[in-house]
């Protein structure tokens, strides 16, 4: 009688316990999984920077030199520096380490790696004369954000329920981020007065002229799971949560303007804007989530659920805006100090009706800082009957934002250069560092190490 009355008793107990498991694979874990990465993953220095091997070879201290084409992203007020029509173009590679470890969560200690070969800027700029000023006109192609990124880790959790129950889930999460923004830049300068120039750039944000401008991810998430319930049954199973996202047709304009000023033949200052904007893209989801197979003798019927949604996104890009003092002791010297700052607080993704700031999270849940960059660099010139050559040095103070305080990353750069008739070329290098900075997953510390080369070519008429 004893094993009769014990059998419905057990029923029961199974049906609660597969309901849970249901509640635990269908609904949590992917909300867990959720968790563990930002909307929004950039790879580069997020702040709107230039480009350019020279101005990069200085630590990007250039908004008061900026005397060469990529001046349109730099500061348009030192276009009229140009003497003669030219053309550039600028090669990149960027790779990146990223070194986890966490005291809490062992299994999480990984390194991860991503590189990348792209065309960072392209430019035809012409300077002419009109109405007695000094005019200049180019027209520029901006690479301006990278979305790369790579991860490969392992994460553990555990947890209760109400009744005593208690789960464990071992996951492996393997993440890949891809895409850029990119811009299409007419821009014009004017000499006001013979020390005196403003200049203007509009970037017009847009997939619409042959190249695609927007990002795209994919988290996969597979691992174990076991659940000790109250009546002492133990049930194992494991888990798969799928999630992949793509973001096109990011569209949007925004002004950059700036200022040069000539104070002297040893002093010049200079000040960029670039005017914030909403873009909008379009979002399309894909997720499933499911329970393959289960390991205990309770029968559990697969769990699987997939959800396609399309919606349409709009998306906050901040003010941003800088100073710069450059002073030239000698012909042959150039030294440059920048400070920029970029309102990062201000960002936010908006879908659905729901915004995210540009750590992740629900709009008001958190509060990244603002970042503050700080740039010093300097130029030397060896100059021979047939050919000059530039050392450029540069160190740079250069944060990303994040929830709270800015991640705090340092660089230096070295550059150089060769002079070939009508034909310049120019190449540099950054180290850019950050230790024990917040990781993408909760109660992880990482270490980064960016190492990126840059090339330009140009040949001026």
């Amino acid at each position: 009688m004893e094993s009769v009355s014990a059998s419905p008793f057990r029923m029961v107990s199974s049906l609660i316990l597969l309901m849970c498991q249901f509640v635990l694979f269908y609904f949590f874990i992917p909300c867990a999984a959720q968790d563990l990465f930002s909307d929004v993953q950039i790879n580069a220095t997020p702040n709107p920077v230039g480009s350019g091997a020279r101005a990069q070879g200085m630590g990007g201290a250039f908004i008061a030199v900026a005397d060469d084409a990529t001046a349109a992203s730099w500061n348009p007020g030192g276009l009229v520096q140009l003497e003669r029509p030219e053309v550039s173009i600028v090669g990149s590679y960027t790779g990146r380490q990223r070194d986890f470890s966490s005291s809490l969560h062992h299994e999480t200690n990984s390194s991860n790696t991503v590189s990348r070969y792209d065309l960072n800027y392209l430019s035809a700029a012409y300077p002419f004369r009109a109405f007695d000023k000094n005019m200049v006109v180019s027209l520029n192609y901006q690479r301006l954000y990278d979305f790369y990124n790579k991860l490969d880790f392992n994460y553990n959790f555990q947890g209760s329920y109400a009744d005593g129950s208690m789960f464990t889930v071992n996951t492996r999460t393997r993440f890949r981020q891809s895409g850029a923004l990119k811009a299409f830049t007419p821009a014009c300068a004017i000499q006001l007065t013979p020390r005196f120039s403003v200049g203007l750039a509009v970037n017009f944000w847009t997939d619409n002229l042959g190249y695609a401008n927007g990002w795209r991810w994919e988290r996969r998430v597979v691992g174990r799971s076991a659940i000790f319930t109250a009546t002492s049954v133990l049930v194992k199973s494991r888990l798969a949560s799928i999630t992949r996202e793509e973001n096109d047709n990011f569209e949007g304009i925004n002004v950059t303007a700036g200022l040069l000023w000539q104070i002297n033949q040893g002093i010049t200052v200079g000040a960029v804007l670039k005017t914030p904007f909403e873009a909008s893209a379009e979002r399309t989801t894909y997720s499933e989530n499911y329970i393959p197979k289960s390991d205990s003798n309770i029968f559990t019927a697969p769990a699987r659920r997939g959800i396609l949604k399309r919606q349409s996104i709009d998306v906050r890009m901040p003010i941003s805006y800088g100073i710069g003092l450059a002073l030239r002791p000698a012909d042959t010297l150039t030294v440059a100090f920048d400070i920029y700052r970029t309102e990062w607080s201000q960002f936010y993704v908006r879908a659905g009706g729901l915004k995210t700031n540009i750590a992740g999270d629900f709009w008001k849940k958190s509060h990244p800082g603002d970042t503050t960059q700080v740039r010093t660099g300097c130029e030397y010139l060896f100059i021979s009957e047939r050919t000059i050559i530039p050392l450029r040095v540069g160190l740079f103070f250069d944060p990303e934002p994040a929830t709270g305080h800015p991640k705090d990353y340092y660089g230096v750069a070295l550059g150089t250069g060769i002079m070939l008739g009508p034909l310049v070329v120019d190449c540099c290098y950054l180290f850019r560092h950050a230790q024990d900075v917040a990781a993408e997953v909760p109660a992880v510390r990482r270490h980064d190490n960016q190492h990126s080369i840059l090339t330009s070519l140009i040949l001026y008429f």
